[in-house]
């Protein structure tokens, strides 16, 4: 967030510390569930009405600095990892994800990058906003992530390219997001950001039940 220290001043929608202040909260939750499962124990699950949480949390995130923010979501960051060397690769329930792979990359790797897109987008700067989901594919396939992670950064890149008009990439990533995840279907169907290439029979032909 080093572009919000320097320049931040009216941000639209959250605040680049009210994000990190977010980022942070999920993280620990990460971090304690996978305390639990190393020390062989049962662990929470994420909440289901995760709207209403993020809106309580949020409220008693409002005047944390950035710096505070950040440093704390770095310092758990270090932590889940150190925790998933310990647990390694194995069962574990956190939404989509049902594994630790899986729930550790979406927790502090997509989840993060939706909000820094997030908050680019919003405060004019759509060029570093598409530069997080362009690299987000990059790395996550130099990284062989699993397939609900790769389908995720595949969708949102895909996204951004039919908001650029460039359709053809737009619906190759999408060929290869949704095979990876089908149950994007229905979101992609409805999705606003997908406008560029509803009408597209390729696209249609994804989105079939």
């Amino acid at each position: 967030m080093e572009h919000a220290r320097q320049s931040e001043t009216a941000p639209q929608g959250w605040p680049a510390a009210l994000v990190m202040f977010h980022l942070g909260m999920w993280r620990e939750r990460m971090r304690s569930a996978l305390a639990e499962v190393s020390e062989g124990r049962d662990y929470k699950r994420p909440p289901t009405n995760i709207d209403e949480v993020n809106d309580a949390e949020l409220a008693s995130g409002i005047g944390t600095p950035l710096t505070d923010a950040a440093a704390r979501a770095d310092h758990l960051l270090g932590e889940i990892i150190e925790l998933y060397g310990k647990v390694g690769e194995r069962a574990l329930e956190w939404n989509a994800a049902k594994t630790t792979s899986e729930a550790v990359l979406r927790n502090s790797y997509t989840h993060p990058r939706l909000h820094i897109f997030e908050y680019y987008r919003e405060n004019g700067r759509p060029d570093l906003a598409n530069r997080v989901f362009e690299e987000a594919v990059t790395e996550m396939k130099a990284a062989g992530a699993p397939a609900v992670v790769m389908g995720t950064v595949l969708y949102n890149l895909a996204a951004v390219r039919s908001q650029e008009g460039l359709n053809e990439e737009a619906i190759a990533l999408l060929e290869e997001a949704i095979p990876l995840r089908p149950e994007m279907k229905a979101a992609a169907a409805a999705d606003p950001d997908l406008s560029g290439v509803r009408d597209d029979p390729r696209f249609q032909e994804l989105i079939k039940a």
